[in-house]
């Protein structure tokens, strides 16, 4: 299903809601871009011979002669993509400046407006993958305002720079041989594959390999993640629930917001996992209980009442801001989100904004 871009326009909010946007990147860059690690820029004759490393590299895996030249013959690094990856938010401001600026009024009425209009899709979509249509919508949401904000940025030049850059080569060497194989097999519409300054792209803003694991045609017109609500729909409903280590619950949804006993201090210390795997995120959650023994320990909802009480969900604390900051008990789903990205802010933003364009 080929559409236009969603007619944002009819919504009030949009000269509010990037007058935010603009206000946050000046503060946070007057703020942070002191303390951020400035980046020492390869030499030209380091660069190129890195580079010829890895046009080698993509001609073994089977990326054709014709893409490897075309694609790496004239790109070069940029400072500002290193300097931007370095220097991300989410390491700089509180959770509640996040959620100033990113479950914003705006956004909850798009995302209100978007779920009624898509309606019968997203109901098709939701059947078919098991995950309820608000998840599906706030992650569009928040990646790229409902298709609106998709990025600008040549992706190749983006996952080059950062492939060299030492902080996350390996992760970025994949990525870079990810978006040669893209276009190497002619995937994108456009033919000009762009998106943000780390790699994403569409509305779904996927990182390459993730593109390719789970981007899905739905309208059978090939995979557009850029222009059809139908195939960003899919394709990130698709992602959400195919981890198989951690099955989608469409019967739960991501978790709750809880107030914390007076005597948290006296036990926080103990409710931390041992040994945890995964990325930040996933291990600064605490041990799983279940909502009764939380409830137990003397955690309540927002509004002071008892928690659910359900045996059968097992909840693990999150308290992004610490001991006095706010506190949520996630569910099994929450998890799923940080495979999106693995920021405890974002997963709560995701969580928030589902919660208020549902409501």
């Amino acid at each position: 299903m080929d559409i236009k871009i969603y007619e944002l326009n009819k919504i009030c909010y949009f000269d509010k809601m990037f007058l935010k946007y603009f206000l946050f990147i000046i503060i946070f860059y007057a703020t942070t871009i002191n303390a951020c690690e400035k980046p020492k820029m390869p030499t030209e004759d380091a660069w190129n011979n890195w580079l010829q490393e890895v046009r080698k590299e993509a001609l073994d895996i089977g990326i054709s002669n014709k893409s490897v030249n075309l694609y790496l013959s004239d790109v070069k690094p940029q400072k500002k993509i290193i300097l931007r990856d370095r220097c991300q938010p989410e390491s700089t401001i509180t959770l509640k400046e996040y959620l100033y600026y990113r479950v914003d009024k705006s956004r909850i009425v798009a995302g209100k407006n978007m779920l009624k209009e898509y309606d019968g899709l997203l109901s098709e979509i939701s059947n078919f993958f098991g995950i309820q249509p608000r998840f599906i919508v706030s992650v569009l949401g928040m990646e790229s305002f409902y298709g609106r904000n998709q990025g600008k940025i040549d992706t190749i030049t983006a996952v080059t720079t950062l492939a060299f850059d030492r902080r996350r080569s390996n992760f970025y060497r994949k990525q870079l041989f990810a978006a040669l194989k893209i276009l190497d097999d002619e995937l994108v519409p456009s033919g000009q594959l762009i998106g943000s300054w780390g790699g994403a792209v569409g509305m779904t803003q996927m990182i390459p390999t993730t593109f390719i694991e789970s981007a899905y045609d739905w309208d059978g017109g090939g995979i557009d993640i850029w222009n059809s609500y139908a195939d960003a729909f899919a394709s990130t409903a698709n992602y959400l629930t195919s981890i198989d280590k951690n099955p989608w619950s469409i019967n739960s949804t991501w978790g709750r917001e809880v107030l914390p006993p007076k005597n948290i201090v006296n036990f926080y210390s103990s409710l931390e996992q041992k040994n945890p795997k995964g990325c930040g995120a996933v291990k600064r959650r605490s041990i799983a209980k279940t909502l009764p023994e939380w409830s137990q320990l003397g955690f309540t909802t927002v509004k002071k009442t008892k928690l659910p009480q359900r045996h059968d969900l097992e909840a693990r604390l999150v308290a992004p801001d610490g001991l006095n900051g706010r506190m949520f008990l996630v569910y099994p789903n929450y998890k799923n989100i940080l495979y999106y990205n693995c920021s405890s802010y974002y997963a709560i933003s995701i969580g928030l904004l589902s919660d208020e364009i549902n409501n």
